[in-house]
């Protein structure tokens, strides 16, 4: 039995990114029950403030506040994501430890290049996933093929019209809490260094509260998809 299964994997470029544009949903479905597993392919080591080392204790207080049940990194290069064998089968063997029914993937057009990079990433991986040819080994052992139902990309820098949208309005003030562990990436700027992204905060509140404003939501996190919704009438549209 794989005792690392979730019901959720949560992928991110970097440290905070599924805390900025996926952590309510990730709040809302763990009081629902749900499990979740968080990935950080890179350590952010590239980023303007703050450490590898220290952000890797951020996201260890983050996933605390979240209640996550697993959260590791890759290893992969900050700045410098690809779309290659050596990657995909990083990506494979995650999606195979913890055998999601969702995935949730970085924007597919965004600022920082690696958003792009690794929603690409994420998307060959789970087909991959999926093929029992495609060899992986986890602790020594082959790993069983395994592909999820659903990959859903969270929204980011970038204003994307979203695909579907979910109300987070009573885990907005957690998933502010979450995004504030990451403390050396929201801090004033001292000594004359460069802006911090502290505005990001607003920015986060500004467009959430623009995708909850169409279902009559205070907050909302939104969503693309590769594939078309499915529901079985029309009264489980909101």
């Amino acid at each position: 039995m794989n005792t690392y299964k979730v019901d959720i994997l949560a992928f991110g470029a970097h440290p905070d990114d599924v805390e900025c544009a996926a952590s309510g949903v990730i709040l809302k479905h763990i009081a629902l029950g749900k499990t979740v597993a968080i990935v950080d392919m890179t350590a952010g080591e590239m980023g303007t403030f703050g450490t590898p080392e220290t952000r890797t204790l951020e996201a260890k207080k983050a996933s605390e506040i979240l209640k996550i049940k697993y959260r590791e990194q890759l290893g992969l290069a900050d700045g410098a994501i690809e779309n290659n064998e050596e990657s995909r089968l990083l990506v494979i063997q995650a999606i195979r430890k913890y055998q999601p029914e969702i995935v949730l993937a970085n924007a597919i057009n965004d600022r920082h290049p690696d958003h792009a990079n690794a929603a690409k990433l994420v998307a060959d991986a789970s087909f991959l996933s999926g093929l029992k040819k495609k060899e992986t080994l986890f602790n020594g052992e082959i790993q069983e093929s395994w592909r999820p139902k659903s990959i859903y990309n969270y929204i980011q820098d970038y204003f994307i019209d979203p695909d579907f949208v979910i109300d987070i309005s009573s885990e907005m003030d957690k998933k502010i809490e979450a995004i504030k562990a990451f403390n050396s990436q929201f801090v004033e700027p001292k000594n004359n260094q460069p802006s911090s992204i502290i505005g990001l905060l607003d920015q986060i509140k500004s467009t959430n509260s623009i995708y909850g404003r169409p279902i009559n939501a205070t907050y909302a996190e939104g969503f693309t998809v590769n594939r078309y919704l499915g529901v079985n009438n029309f009264f489980q549209l909101k």
